[in-house]
């Protein structure tokens, strides 16, 4: 660890990477590939502008998308400058937007004790708003509604102006619950994960002179992963920097994998139009992989035509060729990959070992030949931590805390553990409440509690006593003693005392989420909002924490899809299921843009091997209990041939050998050979159809056959809907 000692840029840096660290002012974009220094650029970016060109380090600002990677650079920066706390805000951009709010949301009409609402506690209002407007959580799946808003808000666009472009029956309904979606937040004092971006750059936009004071912290802006910002984070981007101000984007158009989530590639690839006068560089030697695997990933990205161009070199060497393996199913698939896995654990951890697949639901193959094996693995995507019921009910408390009219966190716990608070009871609180027009908690802070029977009342007067000696309690003990003193005072822990693996589980989550909270008090030393109190900016950073965030390589061989692996690297990678369908997913449905972004998420997949990549493909998967025949994915035929070494399954043509013998002796192929169920006129599963008045969609599943034939179709206007076949009078398109 460096302490303050001097920085040979132009020796610890290659060309390309000094070139951009050293750049003057105004605006630059950073092509940075794969593995060519990306974060090594920005932490001595931020140190070259502080010790060479005497940049006050308050005058600094670096926003990316996880706090996982925000610590990294954080913790490089600190090291090369020998400044332990460096006080240049390293973040991500939630957590910058998140900052502006409490410092300057009141000027928007936000409460200052405002809540974070997670996804949960959305769902529910919108449950809430769909029946509130009469609609069928059937028809509009709260999910699916929440994608929509968020969407919208994504891009800066509020219930009116949604309401103004709906055309279609959909769009109507879901600007009416948008709009009640948004009146039940702000009766809550409660924003949510996106309301962060679109008010920060309300905020700026309606405030100059507090933009002119943010922009003093941000004199140089630097901004991590921009090919996956979406169009409010450009918006917050162009609010901070003037024209022609300091501006250092690092970014690969190459690895944009987030259009649907919102991101939006032309940022990246209009860039010069955005911030006039750019100076643009690229970053094309790659640190991390083989010639063999470099080559082969610049074949399959190449061919697409949203990019700017460039090609990754090495001079690392060309190490081995890439595997293919056909296999003849799932099944044989994770067979095939355990055994190599335990092969290349001779000379590798298991640690360092990924199993990257295209969707969460081919872990299961996997998962189960793991167990069996007895290889320890660690599954990413799994249920977060700070999803699990425990550690939620814990927050809700804390969150109770600090702002007593929080109707969701109340709700939640106010009969957590059973404290003979039933739920009628809780349904006329509600109801009391509400015909008043005040918070659940001002009936029990006024004792205004005659409409309830004596039982009733003396228990919610016991919950408001004890939330008012833990609030007490707050103001005074450190983090981890009042969370020691809520679990003593709820006696939270023992609903867990069963002598079971899952009592045993939530209560080594519970002593696990004390040691973060101990964690989070001892950070603060460095901390960037030293002036909020601690447990509000616990509860903020709780919000942040992302699941990847969360991930310990250090658990044996780690499997997880393909969007959460980036950013990360391993020694030996296995990408799994390259078929049609999968990857590409049948949801682009041949759409040029979405086929692109298929191909880069296997671009992003097979950069994170250094030595050794491994791809499989089966020609016949198990979907909905029955099999279905594969066609290999049209990205294999874009590697060059001499960089494979292909292996089949020996079984793999058994299908053909076991049908041949049925069809000699006139019996049926087995279940497992079953053809896939299909229409009459051949629409199978990915196909779009039309219905007369459902509208436009796309088959998801079928099961059954002949007349029990049964089609899962997703409409555009109506939702997921299964439908009898013979019945449906579905048009294929």
């Amino acid at each position: 660890m460096r302490r303050g000692t001097p920085i040979d840029f132009a020796r610890e840096l290659n060309e390309e990477q000094l070139a951009a660290v050293t750049h003057g002012e105004g605006p630059q974009l950073v092509l940075a590939g794969a593995g060519s220094g990306k974060t090594r650029v920005i932490t001595y970016r931020v140190a070259w502008l502080v010790a060479e060109r005497g940049v006050a380090p308050d005058a600094i600002t670096a926003v990316t998308f996880t706090n996982k990677a925000a610590g990294e650079m954080r913790e490089r920066t600190e090291a090369l400058l020998g400044r332990f706390p460096l006080p240049v805000f390293l973040g991500t951009f939630h957590r910058f937007a998140l900052r502006l709010l409490r410092r300057y949301g009141e000027r928007l009409g936000l409460a200052h004790d405002f809540a974070i609402l997670d996804t949960d506690d959305q769902q529910k209002l919108v449950r809430q708003a769909l029946q509130a407007e009469g609609l069928a959580e059937t028809s509009f799946p709260p999910r699916s509604v929440l994608a929509a808003i968020s969407g919208a808000k994504n891009r800066l666009v509020g219930p009116e102006a949604y309401e103004r472009e709906a055309r279609d029956f959909y769009s109507q309904r879901i600007a009416r619950v948008y709009h009640r979606y948004q009146a039940l937040l702000a009766a809550a004092a409660g924003i949510d994960f996106d309301d962060m971006l679109a008010l920060a750059v309300r905020l700026l936009d309606a405030h100059p002179e507090i933009a002119a004071r943010v922009r003093r912290g941000a004199e140089h802006l630097l901004v991590d992963e921009f090919q996956d910002t979406n169009h409010a984070q450009l918006r917050l981007v162009t609010a901070l920097v003037p024209p022609g101000g300091n501006l250092t984007a690092v970014g690969d158009e190459d690895q944009g994998i987030y259009r649907w989530r919102g991101a939006d590639l032309d940022n990246i690839l209009d860039f010069e139009r955005h911030f006039p006068g750019a100076t643009v560089r690229k970053l094309e030697r790659n640190y991390r992989s083989t010639a063999t695997i470099l080559a082969a990933a610049n074949a399959v990205v190449s061919q697409n035509r949203n990019r700017r161009g460039k090609r990754l070199w090495t001079d690392a060497g060309p190490g081995a060729r890439i595997t293919l393996y056909r296999a003849a199913d799932e099944g044989d698939e994770a067979r095939w990959v355990t055994r190599t896995l335990r092969a290349l654990a001779a000379e590798h951890r298991l640690s360092d070992l990924a199993v990257l697949v295209r969707t969460n639901a081919q872990t299961r193959a996997f998962e189960d030949e793991f167990f069996q094996q007895q290889v320890p693995y660690t599954l990413v995507g799994g249920v977060r931590f700070y999803e699990r019921a425990e550690i939620k009910d814990l927050v809700a408390y804390l969150r109770l805390l600090r702002n007593p009219r929080d109707g969701f966190s109340l709700a939640r716990i106010l009969n957590q553990p059973p404290r003979g608070i039933g739920k009628a009871t809780q349904e006329l609180l509600e109801r009391e409440a509400a015909s008043r027009g005040v918070p659940a908690w001002d009936l029990l802070a006024t004792d205004d509690l005659g409409a309830f029977p004596a039982r009733a009342a003396q228990a919610l007067r016991a919950f408001r006593a004890l939330i008012g000696e833990l609030a007490e309690a707050a103001a005074e003990l450190p983090l981890p003693a009042l969370l020691d003193r809520l679990l003593s005072a709820t006696r939270y822990a023992e609903l867990y005392q069963r002598p079971d693996a899952e009592d045993e589980a939530r209560l080594e989550n519970i002593r696990e989420f004390l040691s973060a909270a101990q964690a989070f008090t001892e950070s603060r030393s460095w901390g960037q909002e030293a002036e909020e109190e601690l447990l509000t900016a616990f509860l903020d950073h709780v919000a942040l924490v992302s699941d990847v965030d969360q991930w310990a390589p250090e658990r044996g061989v780690t499997l997880m899809t393909l969007h959460s692996a980036k950013g990360l690297e391993f020694p030996a990678v296995v990408v799994a299921g390259l078929e049609e369908g999968l990857l590409p997913h049948y949801n682009t449905q041949g759409r040029p843009e979405d086929v692109e972004e298929e191909r880069r998420l296997l671009y992003v997949g097979m950069t994170r091997a250094r030595h050794r990549l491994l791809l499989t493909t089966c020609r016949r998967r198990r979907i909905a209990g029955r099999y279905q025949d594969q066609t290999e994915s049209p990205f294999l035929a874009e590697l060059p041939e001499e960089l494979l070494a292909v292996e089949e399954s020996r079984s793999l043509y058994a299908g053909e050998r076991v049908r041949g013998v049925y069809d000699f002796f006139g019996r049926p192929p087995a279940e497992g050979f079953a053809e896939e169920p299909s229409l009459r006129s051949g629409v199978r599963r990915g196909a779009r159809v039309r219905h007369p008045s459902l509208g436009t969609g796309t088959v998801l599943a079928l099961e059954g056959e002949g007349e029990a034939l049964k089609i899962t179709v997703f409409f555009e206007r109506a939702g997921k809907r299964k439908l009898v076949a013979r019945y449906a009078n579905l048009e294929p398109l």
